[in-house]
């Protein structure tokens, strides 16, 4: 039975996306591709019970045409790649696809969705807010000033600001 799943599309996930990504997109590609994998193999152990019952023994037929035009797929389209390298590979790809022509596809504009546009208005409303409180003093820069500094000393300390002083520089002043 693991010898169907070796040929079939079990490895698919792990073998193209290794193959066919530059190593920085690897780790990204490969956990979309298992996550695609398990949600296929979920499909498959739900739906196989009812197509068993229906089908009885043609049941596996649906999978062999998917792997035929899997194969198909691979045979036609997917580029071989023995023998060359990533950077080769992804310049072959771009020069079999620079002639696509992508409709209704205004990537200089993304930026103006109504979200975006949204959330603009709504960092320069804070940031003109933020602005004006600096300007009259009243801004809180997330700390709570020190009060009454100097006018009294802390029970807990007993040692002098001299002491201290002394032990910082390293100079002793018991001689």
């Amino acid at each position: 039975m693991y010898f169907f799943f070796e040929i079939g599309l079990g490895p698919i996930p792990w073998l193209i996306v290794a193959e066919m990504f530059d190593a920085k997109y690897v780790a990204t590609a490969m956990s979309a591709s298992c996550q695609l994998n398990w949600a296929c193999n979920f499909i498959v152990a739900f739906v196989f019970p009812f197509m068993h019952e229906y089908l009885g023994a043609y049941a596996f037929v649906p999978f062999a045409c998917v792997l035929l035009f899997t194969f198909l797929y691979a045979l036609i389209w997917l580029p071989e790649t023995q023998g060359t390298t990533p950077e080769e590979l992804q310049k072959a790809l771009v020069r079999k696809n620079s002639l696509t022509v992508y409709h209704n596809m205004n990537i200089g504009d993304s930026q103006n969705s109504p979200i975006d546009m949204e959330w603009m208005r709504a960092m320069d409303q804070l940031r003109k807010e933020e602005e004006e409180t600096m300007k009259s003093g009243t801004y809180n820069y997330g700390f709570q000033p020190i009060e009454n500094l100097g006018k009294t000393q802390s029970t807990k300390t007993s040692v002098s600001s001299t002491e201290w002083q002394s032990n910082v520089s390293g100079s002793s002043n018991d001689a």
